[in-house]
């Protein structure tokens, strides 16, 4: 008799546990995107109309499960990075276990354009635009040597090669086959300025345009010297005497008002 009256409690509780049960539902489901591909991990909410929500993650395949609910109505909405889901999913549950597969797409992506007033610098055909050219002015322009013939051959290793055997064309003030000017008297060098305009004698590039100051705003000069002596040279091996030798050169330009 005794061991009939503790069966009776424990019978009760079984009975009542399997009715519980009974009375439960479950929700269970796959997460893929547009392409059919699963999505891992993407987390699913699961919220009860007028009440609170619970979550959940898919596993490696995609595979969510919600279980111990209670039947009633549902919203369940899925969501996983660069991915969503156009509208949360309806669903009835009554006890027992339910099926509901959801598809995520790719959300949308947000560009801002922002136009402003002040718009950069513009295309142009204007020659002094040429990517080519070189302009020498000012801090640029005192760089150079002050003596003639280094002067010339700087300007020629700039300007490169140019078509013929005559090498590169200088322009004084636009003006061709003209004497290269003192340093002092240029206010601007330009280089390749534009090598196929046609007011060039010669196409190509190697041109050198050279402008000159204004003669009238102030006096201005140069003057050189280039003196050498056989003394600073060396004796040929194979002569018995030292060649003479002897320079002595005086160049000066002025000009003004």
């Amino acid at each position: 008799m005794n061991h009939l009256k503790s069966f009776f409690p424990l019978a009760i509780v079984l009975l009542w546990s399997q009715a519980v049960f009974a009375q439960t539902a479950t929700l269970r489901g796959q997460v893929t995107d547009e392409s059919g591909a699963l999505v891992p991990r993407a987390k699913v909410t699961l919220q009860v109309n007028g009440g609170g929500a619970k979550s959940t993650s898919t596993d490696d395949n995609g595979v969510y499960v919600f279980a111990g609910l209670t039947p009633g109505e549902y919203a369940v909405r899925a969501s996983a990075p660069d991915l969503s889901q156009a509208q949360a999913g309806k669903v009835t549950l009554r006890a027992g276990s339910q099926t509901l597969n959801l598809l995520l797409k790719v959300a949308s992506l947000t560009e801002k354009l922002t136009v402003q007033d002040n718009s950069g610098p513009a295309l142009t055909t204007d020659s002094t635009s040429s990517a080519s050219a070189v302009v020498l002015r000012g801090a640029d322009l005192d760089a150079l040597s002050d003596d003639a013939n280094d002067l010339a051959a700087d300007l020629a290793a700039l300007a490169g090669p140019s078509a013929g055997p005559n090498g590169g064309s200088i322009f004084v003030d636009g003006f061709s086959g003209g004497q290269l000017p003192p340093k002092e008297s240029i206010r601007e060098i330009r280089i390749n300025q534009n090598p196929f305009s046609p007011e060039y004698d010669k196409l190509g590039y190697g041109k050198i345009e050279i402008f000159t100051k204004p003669g009238s705003d102030k006096y201005r000069g140069t003057a050189q010297w280039n003196f050498a002596h056989d003394f600073w040279n060396t004796r040929n091996p194979y002569a018995p005497t030292k060649a003479p030798f002897l320079l002595n050169e005086f160049e000066g330009s002025a000009g003004g008002r």
